[in-house]
């Protein structure tokens, strides 16, 4: 009792310590991705061909696929992805989450986590996406096996790539997917997004969205 109290108290310090340490722009550096959807292969098709999505930057980078089933908007980073899905279709779509895999740069599958489900229950089942005919949704995903609880008792994530930049900058050209399956009547059509870092960069923040991942690395936090 006594240790995780000291524990606590030492990670408040820290965290104290992280927080002070980037006050102004020009007294932080943190990493970003670039990443861009550059592929979609639907496992129906019988030659397994590629499909090219096209950029949309209209106020993010974004990505466009679309096809008879569904019209869908992607932006990825190393905190995750966001989704934005139009079923154009007359039936309702539902996606389930528990089916869906991110394969990593090792080509390693993690299960994916949908915005609906606490991190918390990351190991439970997830309720399913369901969009209406002609309706659609947003959801943000991440890797199931990069959230944990924190030193602090918190739950929250890691990133999915490398922090640092002198690791994360021999990640350029590395792709990842997320294998996403789609029901509609009864029938599944499976689709695999593929994703390209196509950049990694250093730049200037006034706050870093991993303090607390970098705080339980300090402390020693096996991940």
């Amino acid at each position: 009792m006594r240790k995780s109290i000291i524990s606590i108290l030492l990670a408040a310090i820290l965290l104290g310590m992280f927080a002070c340490s980037g006050t102004s722009a020009s007294e932080q550096m943190i990493v970003k991705y670039d990443i861009a959807l550059t592929r979609v292969r639907k496992a129906s098709d019988i030659n397994q061909r590629y499909q090219a999505p096209v950029a949309d930057t209209l106020d993010q980078v974004r990505y466009v696929y679309e096809d008879d089933l569904f019209r869908s908007l992607w932006s990825a980073s190393e905190s995750g992805w966001d989704l934005t899905l139009y079923n154009k279709s007359e039936k309702t779509l539902t996606i389930d989450w528990d089916e869906a895999v991110y394969m990593d740069v090792d080509k390693i599958g993690r299960g994916v986590l949908s915005s609906t489900t606490k991190y918390a229950d990351r190991n439970n089942p997830q309720t399913p996406t369901v969009v209406a005919r002609r309706g659609n949704i947003s959801e943000s995903l991440f890797s199931k096996d990069h959230v944990y609880q924190s030193t602090t008792g918190v739950w929250t994530k890691r990133p999915l790539f490398p922090i640092d930049f002198s690791e994360a900058e021999r990640y350029k050209n590395k792709t990842v997917s997320l294998i996403v399956p789609f029901t509609v009547d009864g029938l599944i059509a499976q689709y695999e997004f593929i994703f390209t870092i196509k950049d990694v960069q250093q730049v200037p923040s006034t706050s870093n969205p991993w303090r607390l991942y970098l705080l339980d690395r300090t402390l020693g936090v096996n991940f």
